[in-house]
């Protein structure tokens, strides 16, 4: 995945550096430019060399401020290949109305330098905040005859908190301690607990174990649950007393007349949720005051389900909130993009609200551009006549 993204950088990189070189006068400028730009690529190009020198790549391997440099690359060129382009455009058309080409020959090496500059600083202040700064998302869902012991209900859902060498137990700590500030009844998780491996998952399981909740935390499986193997998650989760649903619903008694059911569905690349499995589940919450879908991946199917049987809310992760959004000519595209339409935030199909959390951790890139960390914090209304 690494060396497509570094051949999608290829020709934005090529461009600006033809341009930089071609536009300043001094050496010494044109030199600088195009060989920052072009380091950018140290990270693949060890994978190359690796590759074709041992018949492996490892890119845990390499020292992270490369892998850094890297991603942040991928967002910078094409950023400022958009800017350089309007440029362009603007220094055409000025100079067939204005007519004095030395003067607008003069001013444009300025102005691209100052673009350079203006944009180098912006990517990085914005990609260092949106990966490390968690914010809290807030939603509030109006229920038709909601109980009255429900009213003002308040549920937190994270996801995908990949516990790795990015992400360690600070950050994870930093991330929980967002999660008690909310005071939440309850705190629902979908999946994700680590990246790979298992040298993490005690320290994760641990750290997700401080939230606190009036009716604790569940979890459901993820991804990289499922291929960590969930014999090693799920008794890390029980440690905790984090319940890890499995294709189950799990009932949580209110009071004496209310109950939520949780249905926990394994959706994952490796294993897709049986809908005959689904049906039985979703059929079987009866008259639940709150009935809620969780699973680590969204789609139709699974929607069409909890529609049929009136789901009150259905929440997911997976995306990262599409963790990179690449800018380029006003547009913005992401690896999330290409797979599903529920990428961040909160949803809308028909009556069924479908809350899609950004998580904490990454895929690939340690960064986050436009998809910043985040908790989603969703209070409960009863909706009005």
């Amino acid at each position: 995945m690494t060396l497509v993204v570094a051949s999608l950088m290829l020709p934005a990189i090529l461009y600006l550096s033809f341009r930089y070189y071609a536009t300043f006068k001094s050496h010494l400028q044109k030199w600088l430019v195009s060989i920052l730009l072009l380091t950018f690529y140290a990270y693949p190009l060890c994978a190359l060399i690796d590759f074709y020198s041992t018949g492996s790549i490892d890119l845990l391997d390499y020292p992270q401020p490369l892998a850094y440099w890297f991603w942040f690359g991928l967002i910078f060129v094409f950023q400022l290949a958009t800017w350089v382009i309007v440029t362009d455009l603007i220094k055409l058309v000025a100079t067939y109305f204005y007519g004095d080409k030395n003067v607008i020959s003069r001013w444009y090496p300025h102005l691209i330098a100052v673009l350079f500059t203006t944009i180098f600083l912006f990517t990085a202040a914005t990609t260092y905040l949106h990966t490390t700064q968690v914010q809290a998302q807030h939603h509030t869902i109006s229920i038709e005859n909601l109980s009255k012991s429900l009213q003002g209900f308040k549920i937190v859902h994270i996801t995908d908190i990949q516990g790795d060498e990015y992400t360690g137990s600070d950050e994870i700590r930093n991330y929980i301690k967002h999660v008690n500030k909310q005071s939440p009844d309850l705190i629902i998780f979908t999946g994700d607990l680590i990246s790979y491996g298992t040298d993490f998952i005690d320290m994760s399981a641990q750290e997700l174990g401080k939230a606190k909740s009036k009716y604790g935390t569940i979890a459901v499986v993820g991804d990289h649950d499922y291929w960590a193997g969930l014999d090693n998650i799920e008794p890390a989760l029980n440690n905790q007393n984090i319940p890890l649903l499995q294709d189950e619903n799990h009932t949580i008694q209110i009071n004496s007349t209310s109950n939520i059911t949780i249905t926990g569905v394994t959706e994952v690349y490796s294993k897709q949720a049986d809908p005959t499995v689904v049906d039985s589940l979703t059929k079987s919450t009866g008259n639940s005051a709150l009935k809620i879908f969780a699973s680590h991946q969204v789609n139709d199917q699974l929607i069409s389900k909890a529609q049929q049987q009136n789901y009150h809310l259905m929440l997911s992760g997976h995306t990262h909130g599409g963790q990179i959004h690449v800018p380029f000519m006003s547009m913005n595209f992401s690896a999330s993009q290409q797979e599903t339409q529920y990428v961040q935030g909160l949803y809308w199909e028909n009556s069924l609200p479908i809350n899609v959390n950004n998580g904490l951790g990454f895929t690939l890139a340690p960064i986050r551009y436009e998809a910043p960390p985040n908790i989603s914090v969703i209070t409960l209304q009863k909706k009005e006549d």
